[in-house]
């Protein structure tokens, strides 16, 4: 195929991608995940990284956010955009790293297999640091597979002097800072890389040079970053329990049944799921056999693909003995590395025929995985029939207070965006005792509890009934089911 032609085609392919992921992209809810990250983003820059230094997370996702809402607004559809462009945009990298394995025509079959990826359609349509940290990442490997290409003076001043004003070497430096300072699983990939630079260059100490000069500065850009990044991964998520193996093997399957269904397969035929799931297992067989057929290929690229795809799939196993990892969401940023090894190892075989029925049974599981995705309207936390409920018996001078209070910014995210009555929500931070206390201060004649089931500790949400019932007249009582649990809406009124 002559360059022309390749560069139509990749342009096309960039477009179907973006047009998949703009799909009833407004159609699901912003659940609880997406508004704490239009909640940080209407803070200052400050406050930006005062928060998510007492959260778990870097922060530069959420002054990308804050920028691109001060120009597009944060309605569902301006901040889910960000994640879709930049998924899209990500094409470029998958194909010029596929080309580093694979001839033109199955670089196209990858890219393929990405657009229809359900699960990277649904992160490409969270306002979440997925989709970001997923560009950042292989735009990072981008580099670095320049950066193994270029040819430096061996002489070390003039050597130092070439790789300071190389463009390939800044691209490398600025998208792995960016990469670190958006989601620490980052890290796992920079560590494979590290693995491959020690490899491949350990009989010329020379080449090194280059790699360690990239790694000095971006210790020194990422250093103000390093005491908080040091504390959360001592303090970890109390929330999160470890595993045992046998719950960490599953983990691992249950992720490769996410890579080609997404996340909605729950709700079709799980047995359909069952069958599909032993299918994909044998694919991957085939496919780890085939990569060890003799290949054309340079070996060194395909090690690099292959370490940055293993090291974080093993230390994310590793992790999850002492605290859980989601592996379908902080491993998405894996799906076009799992991608092509798939396929390179599918393409190794001589019966051409085996190969391309092969891939097309798994990219009609794609387009079945992408069908249930679109088939349900709900994320987590849909909190949109009770924002309803309470617009449309809000009367004036009502109060409504939420426990615990984070989940009432969804409320206040809807209350903003659909021009709502109801007044701002009220956010008390210390527990239960300070709504009673606003309670009697504000003394409302009439007034409605949320009560979130989704929160850490519901144990006490009983008690907190009954107390209320004691003090007030219970008027009005809906529970509203919605993954992962329930919500219930009260009103009182004085006695």
């Amino acid at each position: 195929m002559t360059k022309k032609p390749e560069k139509i085609l990749l342009l096309l392919f960039f477009f179907l991608c973006l047009a998949l992921r703009l799909i009833n992209i407004t159609q699901k809810n912003l659940w609880f995940d997406e508004v704490f990250s239009w909640h940080l983003s209407i803070e200052s820059l400050y406050t930006i990284s005062v928060q998510t230094a007492n959260d778990i997370h870097p922060p530069l996702f959420y002054f990308v956010l804050k920028s691109w809402n001060w120009f597009l607004g944060d309605s569902v559809l301006a901040m889910r955009l960000l994640p879709a462009l930049l998924g899209s945009f990500s094409v470029f990298f998958v194909y010029f790293i596929s080309r580093k394995v694979l001839n033109s025509a199955f670089s196209f079959v990858v890219l393929l297999l990405y657009c229809i990826s359900p699960l990277n359609i649904y992160y490409s349509q969270e306002v979440r640091m997925a989709g970001m940290n997923l560009f950042l990442n292989l735009g990072s490997m981008y580099f670095l597979f320049k950066m193994s290409e270029a040819e430096f003076n061996r002489s070390f001043m003039k050597g130092l002097s070439e790789i300071f004003r190389s463009g390939v070497f800044w691209g490398y430096v600025l998208f792995t800072s960016a990469a670190l300072y958006t989601h620490y699983f980052s890290f796992f990939i920079l560590s494979g890389q590290v693995i491959y630079i020690i490899a491949v260059n350990r009989k010329t100490l020379n080449k090194y040079i280059p790699y360690l000069s990239a790694f000095i500065i971006i210790f020194i850009i990422y250093i103000l970053w390093i005491p908080v990044f040091l504390e959360h991964i001592s303090r970890g998520q109390s929330w999160r329990s470890p595993q045992t193996f046998t719950r960490v093997i599953t983990e691992y399957v249950n992720y490769l049944k996410d890579l080609n269904l997404g996340l909605y397969y729950h709700y079709s035929d799980l047995r359909i799921v069952k069958y599909i799931a032993i299918f994909l297992g044998l694919c991957w067989v085939i496919s780890i056999a085939g990569m060890f057929l003799k290949r054309r290929i340079r070996k060194d690229n395909f090690i690099l693909i292959l370490l940055v795809t293993f090291v974080p799939l093993i230390l994310a196993g590793v992790i999850s003995f002492k605290q859980r990892v989601e592996f379908y969401r902080y491993l998405s940023i894996l799906v076009p590395y799992l991608l092509i090894l798939l396929v390179y190892g599918l393409a190794g075989y001589k019966h051409k025929v085996i190969t391309f029925s092969l891939i097309g049974l798994i990219l009609l599981i794609n387009v079945y995985g992408f069908t249930i995705q679109n088939s349900f309207i709900f994320k987590n936390d849909d909190y949109r029939p009770l924002i309803e409920k309470l617009n449309e018996e809000y009367r004036e001078g009502d109060r409504i207070y939420v426990e615990p209070h984070y989940y009432g910014w969804l409320i206040d995210y809807y209350k903003k965006q659909e021009s709502l009555e109801i007044p701002k929500t009220a956010y008390i931070r210390y527990g239960w005792s300070e709504i009673l206390d606003s309670i009697n201060v504000q003394n409302p004649q009439r007034f409605w509890i949320v009560l979130d089931y989704s929160a850490v500790d519901t144990t006490f949400f009983n008690q907190y009934k009954a107390q209320m019932d004691s003090l007030y007249t219970r008027e009005f009582n809906m529970t509203y089911y919605m993954a992962p649990l329930r919500a219930e809406l009260f009103r009182y009124s004085q006695k």
